[in-house]
């Protein structure tokens, strides 16, 4: 009985790695799909830019004056339409959304919402409005990873990492950070590090930076220069002291607005969208480097161009028009904007303190950390973020400096969470499960279950007789569609009764003695359902119906028996 305990064990400890091997291929497949996705994404934004528009995607101060008025009005009128005519239920997209389907629907995202996300974020994107494609990237991954998870038919913990590993595999295939993109969908989607999903969402994001980087090329966003050394001083703790208090204003601002305009949430699309339009159209008219996601414009002004006559004006526009278009419900992302704000931001720091030009680059990117980490409250993904874009470990220390200052204040002065948990809060929604549904999340129902046999109703006398060598303890059979469950022993009790002569239960085919189980033994009627994703389900089904157990038809064509009592004990064996 040792060593069959020992086998059982070597068995179980087996079969948690084969789950391993398998979420990592699909993880694979998961980067794979997800770079061949987001380059798709890239080329039908930039070959209409680069074609139809004549210039280079998100560099709308090339065009003429008329052109650029337009197409905000023009994409704003698109975006209205598409939202008038299609379900409501296919309104919601984005970071939120997917934090949303992850903590109340199982990770489980509708393929048509992401359609529309596609189709929206391209349209606002080429129509120059103040978002950015990274928002919309992550709900193309999520519902990329979710899909394969239904495919596949993964249980809760599998759909849980398939969608972190389309959620990282978006991000580094966007920004080309493998790394940043682990961290994003551990620090802004799952709001916790969780170690058991590192090895598949790792090599999802790498496979996807792979892709990206083979079909779209390097990328160089910011035309930032590595940076070899960064000399610590005073004056550089003044300068950053003195960006942080401008970044945490600069978060609140944007978090307030965003607020304001969520109270109009009911008003019709076609006036909240044509308010967008208005100013985004005046903002195009006055100060064309506010339009779009920003990355040119950052780009020419670390290039030594001046092209605004005061700095300051272009990091409050650029604020306030990415909280009012993202606000009113334009389904776009922020990570872009807020990189570029950040980067404006750490360019007027620069300025200020009168930095030399080859160490301005230096600030944009302290400012992009900071402004990202709290916005989003993803310090990490942040710091790592500009370590991988810029290839160069110089600014880790005043980097981790800002960024943990400007988080800190924004919580303690400001009591802000990340944007999408401010706006799950203003729906009334949680941003998170509890540690106990997490918890059952994370097992599956082989943890409480017991094996059963199933049988037929008659069954011949010497299968009766094994029944005694068998470990399992439950026989399991269907009679005129109803199923039943007894214990073994009870069989077995009644094979006995032969001793004292003939029973009503005994029969005969072709002359093999048969055993009639409904007449033989006093079994109990039972409710068959296929396996749950996880515990969770498994809790919430035995709510709903009021029963004490349960019979479940695994994958394999085997079956298990659950009762309610085990699945009690279970937790309160494990409550921590």
């Amino acid at each position: 009985m040792k060593g069959l305990n020992l086998k059982e064990k070597w068995l179980a400890t087996a079969k948690s790695y084969d789950d391993l091997f398998k979420l990592s291929l699909l993880g694979g497949l998961c980067g794979l799909v997800c770079g061949l996705v987001m380059a798709f994404f890239y080329m039908v934004m930039y070959v209409p830019a680069r074609y139809f528009i004549e210039m280079e995607f998100d560099s709308f101060t090339s065009l003429p004056l008329i052109t650029r008025m337009t197409l905000p009005v023009l994409a704003c009128f698109l975006l209205a339409l598409l939202f008038h005519l299609i379900p409501k239920a296919y309104h919601k997209v984005g970071v939120p959304y997917v934090v949303e389907r992850l903590t109340y629907h199982g990770g489980h995202l509708p393929v048509w919402n992401g359609l529309v996300q596609f189709v929206s974020a391209v349209v606002g994107l080429l129509g120059g409005l103040s978002m950015g494609k990274e928002g919309p990237a992550v709900h193309l991954g999520a519902t990329l990873g979710s899909v394969l998870a239904v495919r596949t038919k993964l249980t809760q913990y599998g759909v849980e990492t398939m969608l972190a590993c389309g959620v990282a595999g978006a991000i580094a295939a966007i920004f080309q950070t493998p790394l940043a993109g682990v961290l994003f969908a551990f620090e802004v989607i799952f709001l916790e590090y969780r170690q058991r999903f590192v090895l598949p969402v790792l090599l999802s994001s790498v496979v996807a930076t792979f892709v990206s980087h083979y079909l779209i090329g390097p990328m160089n966003a910011f035309d930032i220069d590595a940076l070899h050394h960064v000399t610590l001083s005073l004056e550089l703790l003044a300068a950053c002291l003195l960006l942080v208090v401008m970044i945490v204003l600069l978060v609140a601002l944007f978090f307030h607005i965003q607020k304001v305009t969520w109270r109009f949430s009911q008003v019709s699309v076609w006036w909240r969208f044509a308010i967008v339009a208005l100013l985004t159209a005046l903002a195009a008219a006055y100060l064309p480097e506010s339009l779009g996601i920003g990355y040119a414009s950052l780009s020419r002004l670390l290039a030594g161009e001046v092209f605004v006559y005061a700095l300051l004006v272009l990091i409050l526009v650029k604020t306030v028009l990415t909280a009012v278009t993202i606000g009113l419900g334009i389904p776009g992302g922020m990570i872009g904007p807020a990189f570029v704000i950040g980067g404006l931001a750490g360019v007027f720091v620069a300025l200020v303190f009168g930095v030399e030009a080859g160490n301005i680059a230096l600030f944009a990117l302290l400012g992009m950390a900071a402004m990202m980490a709290a916005s989003f409250q993803a310090p990490l993904t942040a710091l790592v973020a500009i370590i991988e874009m810029t290839q160069s470990s110089a600014s880790i220390v005043p980097a981790l400096f800002v960024i943990v200052l400007s988080c800190l204040l924004l919580r303690v002065v400001f009591h802000q969470e990340s944007i999408f948990v401010e706006r799950l809060k203003f729906m009334g929604m949680a941003s998170s499960i509890s540690p106990f549904r997490r918890h059952l999340r994370q097992h599956k129902v082989s943890s409480v279950s017991d094996a059963a046999l199933l049988l037929p109703v008659k069954i011949p006398l010497e299968q009766v007789k094994d029944l005694a060598s068998s470990v399992v303890n439950y026989v399991a059979f269907e009679a005129d569609g109803c199923w039943y469950w007894v214990h073994r022993s009870h069989v077995l009790d009644a094979l006995q009764n032969l001793d004292f002569g003939p029973q009503p239960w005994l029969g005969f085919d072709q002359g093999v003695g048969m055993m009639d189980l409904r007449l033989a033994v006093a079994s109990e009627a039972i409710l068959q359902i296929d396996e749950p994703s996880s515990l969770e389900a498994l809790l919430d089904w035995f709510q709903e119906t009021r029963q004490n157990d349960v019979l479940i038809r695994l994958p394999n064509a085997t079956y298990c028996v659950v009762s309610k009592h085990h699945l009690d004990h279970f937790l309160l064996k494990h409550d921590d």
